[in-house]
């Protein structure tokens, strides 16, 4: 020890400079004997390794407590002796703690006059955050592809089912109900709707649809629903109930989205209490009266939603991380960490506000708040609209996929509407412009080739700057600007059925179409 001391303390100006260098380095430094004993480490090795400042270093063999791997020791004194140094080599180091620490380490041989080797410099750079940022971004970019290729097979299939699931129901509309081809029919419609809503819910997460599109909606109806669709998803071990306000305002929001965040939220009640207990749902009215009072949001009216269990509880030091992308408690594999995040970020893009309340071992509760729509801007009653006779108005349809096209022009000729079909924008473009006068409106798919929904919608506003748009589409993601809605009335989704399609057109034609 004592030839060390005076090796390392020779020549003290040049010593005391590099000790003060090496002092301010962000990166760990770290001197052992070569048998792995702590003899100097920097002021980043004792925040790197978690080693209290008053612990006697020379205890602690770095080489058994922090590296451990017995393949790499072999591996790093094996490079040394035939090299003398191991640059950027990378490795998993633990810290005092137990914590693993992903590193990328140098080492270089200390040798004596005679070459010998009496030690080892190790210079350590933690690299654990790079690393999850690393994997946090690969995930994210697969995530992205998978969305984009869903996309794609989102849009395809829609078509397909639009063309499977109205032509079910026209069979059904023509048969008796005693009938086999009626009987058929149904089967078909029903395990049509359930491939369509496998698809939407597969998509929901990646899917970020135009706010304007939103639409009045019930959300005691969706929470009635959503626990309808997980019957058979909650453990029979755990029972749910709800309260329901029976004079609840209706929300601005899309269906789908708020469906996904009620099942997101009741399924991680389910998973928090494996030996059983209650989930509670409930919605009320409250008023707002000051800012600030509940978040950020604006005093007005708003809509509650709370989903409350008895399990586990959340643990404190996790509860402010659980709206973080990635971020799960689960075992690897059983869960994403993008649950909680798509819940908050539907929830923020409504103008609402998400908040949690939770105590170890009684439970949690989630509270949800959105704006709601004032009374005096409700969707009219049927009894308040003047109805109107389908048979007086001429419909403009323009798909580029034949089969989707021609049974939509079954439809609402079903329904009693006039209708001309165009298979492409341009051949839509120039029928409107020698016959604008005759349409009342246009329904363009959103995702054509050549010439998109957009840019169809574009040159039909350069003949009529009134036209009357309908926005269709099984999946569009590409990002729309405030003219791309200009003239535009309502939205149709894909598939298609006959109850959506009457339902929808009526409400547009009545004058109650985006809101």
């Amino acid at each position: 020890m004592l030839k060390l001391f005076k090796l390392a303390k020779k020549e003290t100006k040049q010593s005391f400079q590099l000790s003060n260098l090496i002092e301010i380095l962000q990166d760990s430094v770290c001197i052992t004997y070569s048998t792995g004993e702590l003899i100097y480490i920097n002021k980043a090795a004792y925040s790197l390794l978690s080693i209290h400042k008053n612990s006697d270093i020379s205890e602690i063999n770095f080489l058994e407590k922090c590296i451990r791997d017995e393949s790499e020791i072999s591996f790093l004194k094996n490079e040394i002796d035939q090299q003398g140094f191991v640059r950027n080599h990378e490795l998993k180091l633990y810290n005092m703690n137990g914590d693993l620490l992903d590193v990328i380490l140098s080492v270089n041989l200390i040798g004596d006059f005679s070459q010998q080797s009496i030690g080892f410099l190790f210079l350590i750079k933690d690299v654990t955050e790079l690393k999850k940022i690393q994997q946090q971004l690969l995930q994210s970019q697969k995530l992205e592809s998978i969305g984009l290729m869903a996309s794609g097979i989102a849009h395809d299939f829609n078509n397909i089912l639009a063309a499977i699931i109205p032509n079910s129901e026209l069979i059904k509309y023509s048969s008796h109900k005693n009938d086999a081809n009626y009987k058929r029919a149904e089967i078909i419609e029903k395990s049509a709707h359930r491939a369509s809503d496998i698809a939407q819910r597969l998509l929901t997460f990646t899917r970020h649809r135009d706010q304007q599109f939103n639409e009045p909606v019930d959300l005691n109806q969706i929470v009635s629903d959503s626990l309808e669709l997980l019957a058979h998803s909650v453990s029979s071990k755990v029972h749910i109930t709800r309260q329901l306000d029976e004079n609840l305002p209706l929300v601005k929001g899309d269906e789908s989205q708020l469906q996904q965040i009620i099942l997101n939220l009741v399924l991680n009640a389910n998973d928090a209490m494996p030996e059983g207990g209650t989930i509670h749902l409930k919605t009320e009215k409250i008023h707002i009266e000051g800012y600030y009072q509940i978040g950020s949001l604006e005093p007005g009216d708003y809509v509650h939603l709370s989903v409350r269990d008895t399990g586990v509880g959340i643990p404190i030091e996790v509860i402010s991380k659980i709206f973080d992308p990635f971020f799960t408690t689960k075992e690897i594999g059983k869960g994403t960490g993008l649950g909680l995040s798509v819940v908050y970020g539907i929830v923020k893009s409504l103008k609402g506000y998400i908040d949690v309340d939770s105590k170890t071992y009684q439970g949690t509760t989630f509270h949800l708040y959105f704006p709601a729509i004032p009374l005096e801007v409700q969707p009219k009653t049927k009894q308040e609209i003047k109805e109107v006779n389908p048979s007086n108005l001429k419909m403009l349809l323009v798909d580029d996929e034949d089969y989707v096209l021609n049974i939509l022009g079954d439809i609402m000729e079903f329904l009693g509407y006039q209708v001309v079909k165009q298979r492409n924008g341009q051949d839509a473009v120039d029928y409107f412009r020698d016959h604008s006068s005759e349409i009342d409106y246009v329904i363009v798919d959103l995702k054509m080739p050549k010439m998109d929904g957009r840019a169809t919608s574009t040159k039909l506003r350069d003949i009529d700057p009134n036209v009357k748009l309908i926005f269709t589409s099984g999946f569009d993601d590409s990002p729309m600007n405030k003219k791309d809605f200009e003239g535009v009335v309502g939205y149709l989704k894909k598939p298609y059925s006959i109850n959506q399609v009457t339902n929808t057109l009526e409400r547009i034609v009545k004058g109650n179409g985006l809101s």
